[in-house]
């Protein structure tokens, strides 16, 4: 049944704007005020529910008091015993999200991505402030205003639903699947965390141009949130930095407990992120780019490039070399032939060198300070005079000759025997010449050989996180540490080791085929980190996963923290627990580095 044309209360149905499980929504005028609204009117299955309208009225009641320009404005809703449940809001001229999302794809470079998000993140930050929740985050359910303003609209109406309906209900205001936070799933009330999963989804799916748990069905998209399995973003797109990668798992972690406590904690950790590479003034940036997508698209790129090149410099200087390579090999992402990143990788890798041959020369000058001690002790005791001969009678000096043949073992001593001449050798006697061992070549070497000559090389890309040197087979290893190695080598099977300072070294088997697109993605093994605490009371005991020790042994026993394997990053969250009887307990996350030592201090809160 229809609206159009009707009056519900004082609002005139002009036309309808999007339908979902849930309701029907029109463009309505207000003829009190003389303004356009929006006109959300629920199906008839939950208007004749009472209890579904209380929780209309609360819920609009609640939304009423926010006040923020990313978040759409409630106007009005349906009293009690009206005929229709609805609820009336401010009218936005433009196109949902979802509908730039179809058209764009993924967005590129991925601090668009988190601009995005930021603003959905900020205006949920006041929510969330304010004891509002709102349960179904998805791209439909922000609105992109013509002037490029993002607003977050239907806060709340999932919870008109009861559980088991949510469950069912799959239209497009309820929440597609792939959206719902695992505790949602398994029937537990919703929380700020839980809006933080749904923005993690909204984050992933923009930078990757796909949501991280889609499945064939709603039913393996549900299993694969509660498995908390998807893909490492940074496997599809390459520019994605480390610290952007990290605040994405964080928001879609499976347990709430390790996911942002609010959108507040989001809307900071990206607007420092944004605000580091120079993009402060997140909403006037927006404003630009949906204004002219491709042009801001393509100066965006050289802005960011030149940030991190300032930010890898400065740290360089400081001597934070993991942070620098990290910004570099990100300008390398954007700009595989960027100069002057070359040039500062360029200058690392001559330095270490230098080091090299330093701490040679020092081991060379100490060995010949030693070998010169030696010497000298030794041209001493030759110098000694010779020890005058006992007074008892001297033994016969007995000479013996070297033994060359059975024969003359047994002629005297005292006969000098000629050594013997030599005889010219046979050709079955002379030894072929061959390379030694190691050098030797096998039987089928020259065939494999002339076989290889006759297959081109092709091109291929390695990208190591978080970077590396690579070396395939048994050829030269890189000259720089990337995260990405451009070069050619035949069709087939090869062996790729990764190395870098702060990696155990290891193997990779990649299958190179002709006229394909050969990209592998490898991973270094990061160094294991070591984790210790001092923490007043001393006796007080310190959990790191499964492991459970107290402050004071902690610090002759640290806790040996294995590096995860690729993580792109040269920080990782540990998250850690101490507790003590008569104490607050405290659980927070500490950052470590990989082959680094980190000391945690602090003082338990007396309850």
């Amino acid at each position: 049944m229809t609206h159009i044309g009707r009056n519900i209360g004082r609002y005139r149905i002009l036309e309808e704007l999007g339908s979902g499980g849930m309701s029907v929504v029109y463009k309505g005028l207000d003829t009190a005020l003389d303004r356009e609204v929006a006109v959300k009117v629920l199906h008839p299955h939950l208007a004749n529910k009472s209890e579904s309208r209380r929780r209309l009225a609360r819920e609009a009641k609640a939304v009423a008091r926010l006040h923020h320009p990313n978040i759409l404005e409630v106007f009005d809703f349906s009293a009690e015993g009206a005929q229709d449940a609805f609820l009336v809001t401010e009218y936005v001229r433009g196109r949902t999200l979802k509908e730039y999302v179809d058209e764009l794809g993924r967005l590129e470079p991925p601090e668009l991505a988190a601009m995005v998000v930021h603003e959905i993140a900020a205006a949920l930050a006041h929510a969330h402030e304010s004891g509002v929740i709102h349960r179904d985050i998805k791209p439909e359910n922000v609105m992109v205003r013509e002037d490029g303003v993002l607003k977050l609209m239907d806060f709340g109406i999932a919870k008109l639903l009861d559980i088991e309906e949510r469950m069912t209900v799959t239209g497009a205001l309820v929440g597609s699947p792939a959206h719902m936070a695992p505790e949602i799933i398994e029937g537990h009330e919703a929380s700020p965390e839980t809006d933080i999963f749904s923005l993690g989804t909204i984050l992933y799916g923009l930078m990757v141009g796909r949501l991280p748990f889609t499945a064939s069905n709603a039913t393996a998209t549900l299993k694969r949130i509660l498995d908390g399995a998807y893909e490492d973003p940074r496997q599809r797109v390459p520019t994605l930095s480390d610290e952007l990668a990290d605040i994405c798992a964080t928001c879609l972690a499976r347990d709430p407990a390790r996911r942002y406590a609010n959108a507040g904690k989001l809307r900071d950790a990206l607007g420092d992120y944004l605000a580091g590479l120079g993009f402060a003034r997140v909403g006037e940036e927006l404003t630009s780019f949906f204004a002219d997508t491709a042009s801001y698209q393509r100066l965006m790129r050289p802005r960011i490039i030149a940030s991190l090149l300032e930010r890898g410099e400065r740290l360089l200087a400081e001597k934070r070399t993991p942070r620098a390579l990290a910004c570099l090999n990100q300008v390398l992402a954007l700009d595989g032939s960027n100069a002057r990143a070359l040039a500062l990788l360029g200058g690392l890798e001559r330095e270490r060198r230098l080091k090299k041959w330093r701490a040679r020369g020092l081991k060379l000058a100490v060995g010949l300070l030693a070998a010169s001690v030696l010497g000298v002790g030794l041209h001493l005791l030759q110098r000694r005079p010779p020890e005058a001969p006992p007074a008892s009678k001297p033994s016969p000096v007995v000479v013996k000759p070297p033994r060359t043949s059975e024969a003359q073992a047994h002629v005297s001593p005292s006969v000098k025997t000629p050594p013997p001449e030599p005889h010219p050798a046979t050709p079955a006697q002379v030894a072929p010449s061959r390379p030694p061992p190691d050098k030797r070549p096998p039987a089928h070497a020259e065939p494999a050989r002339a076989e290889s000559a006759r297959v081109a090389p092709v091109p291929i890309s390695i990208l190591v996180r978080p970077y590396g040197y690579i070396r395939v087979d048994d050829g030269e290893r890189s000259k720089q540490p990337l995260a990405q190695h451009t070069l050619e080598v035949a069709p087939g099977s090869h062996t790729v080791t990764i190395t870098c300072d702060y990696c155990e070294d290891t193997q990779e088997t990649i299958e190179v085929q002709p006229g394909a697109e050969n990209v592998f993605r490898l991973r270094a093994l990061l160094k294991s980190s070591r984790l210790s605490f001092m923490f007043e009371p001393a006796d007080a005991l310190v959990r790191v996963g499964g492991e459970v020790r107290t402050v004071r042994e902690t610090q002759e026993h640290p806790f040996e923290i294995q590096s995860p394997k690729g993580p792109a990053t040269f920080q990782h969250r540990v998250e850690y627990e101490v507790s003590h009887n008569g104490y607050l307990t405290e659980k927070r996350v500490a950052l470590v580095e990989p082959g680094k030592s980190t000391t945690v201090r602090g003082a338990l809160v007396a309850e």
